[in-house]
This record gives structure tokens, sequence and C-alpha cells, in this order.
């Protein structure tokens, strides 16, 4: 889980070079004084694009024909979105599974990001909310028609089921390079014929100090094993589209595991090659949003799946879901699916140990596509949006800005979070950690979530995301967002999902107020929480915030923050508060807790 949140940190790093590179772009393409060419070697390889808007003339009668040739517009505005799209790209739905590739790709020299986070829907013998494997994908276009992809993985809970009644401790980290290339395309027909072949880092392990290992079947010896292989997989996807609604895909592949690892096996102790016939379909429910689904049978000689008597065999794997475009550069992905592996030599796996339904989140960056066009916020506004302390609000930072916020209060509890807008309607929450230390009043309530999430020694790690889907900044009347983070507690090894549909609505120029009904999910309990909070501007760059929590559950709490705001920049500002919550990190916001008085500096840059 740490290694995998390095990597996001990395990839933000290179993405801050990436806005500062478009931003000086943006500054040269505002020059009227430059020409600017743009070749593209798609179907209208033969036109050298020059400026098109406003300049009607601009075109030759010879390039006109040509455009006409290739597409037969019937107007100059069908012309104009041709070349808009050709401009401007969108996401690039590459595959339905790991496993299961789609004949589609990026232009060259384009790249293309995908978070996933897969779950089962409960922790099985962990506790928590599920065992995970997040994973971390890179497209990018070496030409046209071919896709070079790096995958990163990793899933570090114990095996879902008891082997022996024991608890085992089960891990396994994925480094992938796949490349995928077309082979065939027939135009006319629609049938498009692609390889991919994938070569894998792939290291697992399992036992602990009082667990033996699943690999160790000659004695009893309890201890830690580690193995390291190099594996790999390779699939031929063959797709046809049958009008503009709808993909049918069939692939042919092969997954090549190792069946033995280590010394201590009493024959096959792992899952072995496995040829496979997949096939999926995809359709298109309309310019954004697309169904997708797909059944995929192992033929063996090797397995998919081992129960908790460490029986190995073969399970169908299938999935179904939505993909969401919400704009040309964010699309999100959610789905249900047996497979539990997120690369393409693991993604045919079940969670070890069993056969569940999972869920998976994806998110889909394209740095290259259109975002959402906002008008400017108003300075209150933006005082606003460095958000709450208890009480988050709707609003986000535009695209390519940075937010980041550091707490100190007088029961020592403290915590920093990071959070980078990879477009103006959807924020990625890179790191929210923290420690909290107002825990030990035997009087405080639900004592059973203190101890999971609060113990003495916790350190709690956040990973999330903001969604806003209404905007006063697109002429809608309210702010709304939905956001959702997970993480855990990481010395008890329990984690919980937490969401909030937020609501703010600006009354008038000097108050705003905040709705944000929450939920609480674990393997422990879920409950609902209601927060609500106001902004009250006695300036431009002043305000003071209340807010509260309630819990809506047999054991109800309440608390009540109150903050006052000072804008000392055009991008910082410091928050003074007093707070009876344990917190301002997620679940600790809405628990009540001691009286306290804090610090919080917020930045945006």
């Amino acid at each position: 889980m740490k290694l995998f949140l390095s990597f996001l940190l990395i990839f933000q790093t290179l993405s801050l070079f990436k806005v500062y590179a478009n931003k000086k772009v943006k500054i040269l393409e505002e020059d009227n004084s430059l020409k600017w060419e743009k070749i593209n070697n798609k179907k209208i390889n033969k036109i050298i694009w020059k400026s098109y808007k406003n300049d009607e003339g601009y075109f030759s009668d010879e390039e006109s024909n040509q455009i006409n040739s290739d597409y037969n517009f019937k107007n100059k505005n069908d012309f104009y979105s041709v070349y808009e799209q050709q401009t401007f790209n969108k996401n690039v739905l590459t595959h339905i599974d790991s496993f299961i590739p789609l004949n589609n790709f990026l232009y060259q020299g384009n790249s293309q990001t995908t978070i996933k986070w897969k779950s089962s829907f409960d922790g099985g013998i962990s506790g928590g909310t599920g065992q995970q494997n997040p994973s971390f994908l890179v497209d990018y276009g070496i030409t046209d028609d071919s896709i070079l992809s790096f995958y990163f993985a990793e899933a570090d809970d114990n095996l879902y089921n008891r082997i022996d009644g024991v608890a085992i401790p089960y891990n396994w980290q994925n480094f992938a390079l796949s490349y995928k290339r077309k082979l065939f395309d027939n135009q006319k027909q629609k049938l498009v014929v692609s390889s991919v072949s994938t070569l894998e880092y792939w290291r697992n392990a399992s036992g602990g100090k009082n667990a033996k290992s699943i690999f160790n079947e000659k004695d009893d010896s309890v201890g830690k094993e580690k193995y390291v292989n190099i594996v790999g997989a390779f699939s031929l996807p063959i797709s046809k589209e049958f009008g503009k609604k709808l993909t049918l895909i069939l692939v042919p592949g092969i997954t090549f595991l190792p069946d033995k690892l280590g010394t201590k096996n009493v024959g096959k102790n792992s899952y072995g090659n496995n040829f496979y016939i997949g096939t999926g379909i995809v359709i298109n429910l309309s310019d954004n949003l697309k169904f997708l689904s797909s059944i995929t049978n192992p033929l063996g000689p090797g397995s998919n799946y081992f129960d908790s008597y460490l029986k190995y065999s073969n399970k169908s794997i299938y999935s179904f879901g939505l993909n969401w475009d919400l704009n040309d550069k964010i699309g999100i992905l959610g789905k249900i699916s047996n497979s539990y592996g997120s690369t393409p030599s693991t993604g045919l796996l079940t969670i070890p140990s069993d056969n569940k339904n999972l869920y998976s989140a994806n998110l889909i960056f394209n740095p290259y596509g259109k975002d959402t066009i906002l008008d400017p916020l108003s300075i209150r506004d933006k005082l606003m949006s460095f958000g709450g302390l208890t009480v988050n609000n709707a609003l986000i930072q535009d695209f390519g800005n940075s937010q980041g916020s550091l707490n100190y209060d007088s029961r020592g509890n403290a915590f920093f979070s990071y959070k980078y807008s990879l477009s103006n309607i959807f924020q990625l929450e890179f790191i929210d950690i923290g420690t909290f230390k107002d825990t030990e009043n035997p009087k405080n309530k639900n004592r059973g979530l203190r101890n999971l999430y609060f113990d003495n020694n916790n350190l709690n790690f956040r990973l999330g995301g903001k969604l806003m889907i209404f905007s006063p900044q697109k002429n809608n009347n309210f702010w709304s967002s939905i956001r959702t983070s997970v993480g855990r507690n990481d010395n008890t090894n329990q984690g919980y999902v937490y969401s909030e549909l937020i609501n703010t609505v600006r009354l008038n120029n000097w108050l705003a107020i905040n709705i944000s009904p929450k939920y609480f999910f674990s393997g422990a309990e879920s409950f609902g929480i209601i927060g609500i909070s106001k902004y009250i501007n006695l300036a431009d760059n002043l305000q003071i915030i209340p807010e509260m929590n309630s819990l809506l559950k047999q054991e109800s709490e309440f608390n009540n923050t109150l903050s006052f705001r000072y804008l000392y920049g055009t991008d910082k500002s410091i928050d003074l508060y007093y707070s009876n919550a344990i917190g301002i990190q997620d679940l600790g916001q809405n628990l009540r807790g001691e009286d306290k008085f804090g610090i919080k500096i917020n930045f945006a840059y």
C-alpha cells in the first residue's frame, strides 16, 4: 500500500512538469503573430492544418477537395467538428479487463493514466472494508497503431479464508510491461485484430511469525517465504463493430505463471500456465456513457483459483460495469467482477482462497483532453475553496493546481494533506496522513470504532477524490460534489470507506451555507452522518466558519467547530479554531472528543 502511494506521488511530480509545459505552450498559442501547423497521420494525413476558424479562404481548393473526398462533409461545421476531434483527444477505453484488451489506440506520443481500486465487499477473516488490490497503469502511444503499457499492482492482506484454522498473511507485487500492436484493420468490415505481449516481475510471499506459508506442504515450521518470478501473458484480441453502438470482442490468450514455488511443495502449490478464451461487449449508451461486460473461460492446464484447503482448479471470470467520461480529460469506470489480479498475467486469478464478487473503481486521466470550462471564482468564493475543517464544501481548485494543508492542535493531533486537480471538475487526494491523540476518555461513545481506527499508535493513511457535478461557474444555482476516500490505520491494518454528497449554496455576498450528508462503511459497521456549516464573510479576506456534525445511529454523537479564516496571500490562508471533534480527518471529523484549539495552514499553487 505504501509503495502504491509512492507511485502516485511520482506520477504527481511528472504531472507538474507537464502542467508547466502546457502553460508555456498556451502563452505561445495566444501570440497572434505566430502561424501554427498540425500534421495528423490519421485519415487526414494528407492535409496540413494551419488555421481554420474565421478564415474560410485559408484552405486551397485542392485541400478542400481532399477533405470532402475523405469525409464527404455536407457543410463547414462538420469539417470544423472533425478538426476539433483530431486536435483534442478523448479518453480511450483500452481494455475491459487487464486480460481482455480492446483494439483502441492512443495518438502517437500521447499518454493516459488509470488508477484502479479493486476490493472485496468485506474483509473476510481480516475484517475491515475488504481485501484490496490497488493498481496503477500508464499507456503510451508509440505509434497510432501501438501502445506500450506499464502496470504496478500490490496486494498485502491476509488470505480471505483461514487455512487449517489459521489466518495466513499473503501478499504480492507486480511490475508489468505490455506491448499492444495492431495486426489487421479492415475499415469496410470494421474488423480489427491485434496482439498483446506482456512481461512481468511478480513477487509474492506468504506466512509470518505465527503462521506457516501456504507454499510449505512438508512441515509445520512457521515463517515468511518470499518468491520472485518472471511471468507473462499473450493475447490476440479480435473485435468487430456493428454500427456506432456495439462492439464485440473475442480474445484467445495464455498466461504464464509458475505451478511450483519453493522446495517444500508436494506436487503443485501455485497456479501454472493457463490458456483462456474471453468474450466481451461494449455498448455505447450515449456519447459519454458505455456499458461493458466480459466472460472468460480458463482452459488449463493450469488453474486460476484455490480454496481454503489449498485445492487448485479453474473458475470462469466475469465482469460488467459502466464507463462514464466526465469530459475529454477525466473518465470513471465502475465494475463488478470476480477477477482479483490487475495485470495481464494475474487478472485471470480470483481472490486468494475464495471466489467472490469484487468491486472495481477506476479513474482514467487523459492530459491531452479538453476540460470542462468554468468561470473564475470570486475572491470570497476563492477563500471558501480552501475547504472546511470538519465539514467539507463542494468547491475544488482549478485544473493543474495543487492544494495542501498542515494541521496541529492542543491535544497533539497532527495531519497533512495534499491534493491535485486533474480537471476543473475532479480533484485527486493523493495523500491524507495523520495521527489522532484525543482517544483516551473512557466516557467516549462508539469505543469499538475508536479502538479500530484511533488506537494509541495510530497512523491513518487516506486516498480519495472529489467530483464536482454542479457549479455556479457553469450556470448552475449551487455547487454539488461527490467525495470518496479509502484508507486504513497502519497499526491495526483496519480500513474504511468514507463518502460525502456535498452541497454548497451562496445566499448573498456575505453568507454561504453547506449541507453534507456523509456515509461511513466498514466491516465493523456502517452508518450515516449529517454535517452542516456556514461561511460568513466579514471581509474579502476574512471568514467565520461554524460547523456541526451528528451521527445518524443508535449511539449518536454530536460535535461542533468554530474557525476564523484569514487570507494572507492570493493562495495562502490560515485557520485558527476551537473544536470538540477528535480530529479533522474523515471519521475523526464526526466523533466527539475533548475541547481543543488548533491551527490549520492552507495553501494552493
